[in-house]
């Protein structure tokens, strides 16, 4: 089974899986962002996006895509039911309809926040912080990290400084050359990426964010960059271009 969102919504394709008991892999798109599920006689065991795996990345992924397209491999599958499909699909419904409020205010949450009183529950962003680091630190979901960031930048108690979490990665291109004088051609980015530097200070060398987070979409959609955590990076790069189109 195959198809485009244009012609059947991700819900009505979820249903019939469902309905039909169907066990098997489904691999969505929408725009340059995938996403795999799962299934064991209808009901969703796993899923990701490329290496992140889990509930916490599938509904991050739209439930209502304007845009996209689905295929159903039928197919052995192993594993047991992340819940029980209706929950699934609340839950799905009422986490993403959660991110877009979030995004009203955080492009995503590899934005580094800061706070200049280490007062709780913000004391985590005292020197910057990714507010994906903040959850870890927490040991609370993302998403709920993500509702104390919005919380804390609407009510004036963090404050956005302009660098993310994906930074830190130091990157090895299988096409890289070690370059010995610098940027010679800004241009070059993947000549760069030899896994001297990481993304930040190639950033503070010269290189505008916006180009290389569109390089970096544009090499992880294709697979043509497999670097642990690519499936997280990927999903923060995709929001952080929508918010610039936003001009958030």
């Amino acid at each position: 089974m195959e198809g485009s969102f244009h012609t059947i919504p991700l819900s009505d394709v979820l249903e019939m899986i469902h309905a039909n008991r169907g066990t098997g892999v489904l691999q969505l798109t929408c725009g340059r962002l995938p996403l795999r599920l799962h299934f064991v006689e209808g009901e969703v065991v796993g899923g990701g996006i490329l290496d992140w795996e889990g509930f916490e990345a599938i509904v991050t992924f739209p439930l209502h895509p304007e845009e996209g397209r689905f295929y159903f491999r039928a197919g052995p599958q192993q594993g047991t039911p992340l819940m029980p499909f209706r929950v699934f699909m609340a839950e799905w419904a009422r986490l993403s309809d959660q991110w877009t409020r979030f995004r009203s205010v955080l492009d995503s949450p590899s934005r580094v926040l800061e706070t200049p009183r280490a007062t709780e529950p913000f004391a985590v962003f005292v020197g910057g912080r990714s507010v994906r680091a903040a959850a870890r630190n927490w040991g609370v979901p993302l998403i709920i990290a993500a509702e104390r960031a919005w919380r804390g930048l609407r009510e004036g108690d963090l404050t956005k400084l302009r660098k993310y979490a994906w930074f830190g990665l130091r990157i090895r291109h299988p096409s890289a050359r070690r370059t010995q004088a610098g940027i010679r051609d800004p241009e070059d980015i993947t000549a760069l990426l030899d896994g001297s530097c990481n993304l930040g200070e190639l950033i503070q060398a010269g290189l505008p964010i916006p180009r290389v987070r569109a390089y970096l979409i544009d090499q992880i959609s294709r697979g043509a960059l497999e670097a642990p955590g690519r499936g997280w990076v990927l999903r923060d790069l995709l929001w952080e271009q929508e918010a610039e189109a936003r001009g958030l």
